[in-house]
């Protein structure tokens, strides 16, 4: 019997942000059997729809997680978003809904576990909806008024024996803000991340340009912030992943199609600042278009290739890949930048091989697959693409499902 690797992909309905568009699709975490010929047929498909923005499948590959992105949970206004449980056939891949507990917050977007499956980890983004307008006190004692929005914050949860989530134990209401109008008047974490020893959980907040550390305390359930990484003032890091041998953390800036390597200290939590590139080629020209919250280019995710010697970061506007040589301490050489193959590639992850990497076109709805050139790291599209309405994320299982067609 042929064996075939499970691609988990995630994507928006029709009332992301509480627009009611119905070509926007219908959302949900759709699963996929792929076969070694890169061929992908749709295997099950979840209910209750959710808007998954964020997956993350446990290192067992038996349990998957995600993300509900919303401000209004089960059509309650100011209810929040959610956090969901799937338990994972490894045969066919199909879900089984085990429960969804409140994000404690507005638009969850990302989500993480640690691979003994004891919490799950994730960032409230909140929005940029005016909510509330405030009288504040200036530092030069005169008064202003000042527009407040969601709450951006930081939340764990308890994963309960049977892979089901407790409702939140703990939760970090994030504060300050930066130098961009509007994007940056208040804190939007946009990912969690947690270091390889999974002692340190990392958040990178994009409205207030740090890269916030919080101590995890397994036993009580709670978390200490240890650290702040401050970056390029209107830089908006976005993402982190972590070199897999040597002691440095990459992160994406969002708002200035850059890149940063940070040295990071396993015992203390505590970063330094080592290198940075350049996602985009120097002749690059934004549109002028601005209907389009893209036409200035925003960077989205970046991967790290399981032998340490690539890194990729994914730029939406000018869509493409761009493309790094990794030295022995960690530093950055552009290898090439790619286009994505297709328009807004929000997301991105490698087949459990390491060979191909997929890239989710958001606006385009198609996942476009690329070889990974081992002896160069550059991208080769192979023609293959799996077409999805609104597809925001993708993950594969650590289990590979027996052909069940």
């Amino acid at each position: 019997m042929s064996k075939k690797e499970l691609a988990f992909i995630g994507a928006w309905g029709a009332d992301l942000q509480g627009v009611n568009n119905p070509e926007a699709g219908d959302g949900g975490i759709k699963v996929y059997a792929i076969n070694e010929q890169g061929e992908a047929e749709l295997s099950d498909k979840v209910t209750p729809q959710v808007n998954a923005g964020s997956i993350s499948v446990s290192s067992s590959g038996l349990y998957l997680y995600a993300t509900d992105e919303r401000k209004d949970l089960g059509g309650v206004h100011g209810n929040g978003g959610g956090v969901c449980a799937y338990k994972i056939n490894s045969r066919t891949g199909d879900l089984t809904f085990l429960n969804e507990v409140s994000s404690a917050g507005a638009y969850p977007c990302y989500i993480t576990v640690d691979s003994k499956l004891r919490y799950a980890f994730a960032s409230n983004h909140g929005n940029h909806e005016e909510v509330i307008t405030k009288s504040v006190r200036t530092k030069n004692g005169t008064y202003v008024a000042k527009r407040f929005f969601d709450e951006g914050s930081i939340a764990m949860f308890p994963i309960l024996p049977d892979g089901s989530l407790g409702e939140c134990c703990e939760l970090k209401a994030l504060e300050g803000d930066s130098i961009l109008p509007l994007f940056q008047w208040t804190s939007h974490p946009h990912s969690v991340c947690l270091d390889p020893t999974e002692k340190f959980l990392l958040c990178g907040d994009k409205g207030c340009d740090l890269i916030r550390v919080f101590k995890i305390d397994y036993t009580n359930g709670k978390l200490t912030a240890v650290w702040e990484q401050e970056t390029e003032q209107g830089s908006g890091p976005r993402h982190l992943v972590f070199h897999p041998t040597l002691p440095v953390v990459y992160c994406n800036s969002e708002q200035n199609h850059t890149v940063h390597a940070y040295l990071f200290d396993s015992e203390t939590g505590r970063m330094a600042h080592s290198d940075r590139a350049v996602t985009v080629p120097d002749e690059y020209t934004p549109s002028e278009d601005t209907t389009d919250i893209f036409a200035k280019n925003q960077t989205a995710d970046i991967c790290l290739h399981k032998s340490g010697q690539y890194l990729y970061v994914s730029n939406r506007g000018h869509n493409s890949v761009a493309t790094y040589r990794l030295d022995e301490e960690g530093k950055m050489a552009l290898i090439g930048i790619y286009p994505s193959g297709g328009e807004i590639p929000r997301s991105m992850n490698f087949d459990k091989t390491g060979d191909s990497l997929y890239v989710v076109n958001q606006r385009t709805g198609n996942i476009a697959k690329f070889a990974v050139e081992g002896d160069t790291g550059a991208l080769a599209f192979t023609g293959i693409s799996i077409n999805v309405d609104n597809p925001a994320s993708i993950q594969f299982s650590a289990v590979k499902a027996a052909d069940p067609f």
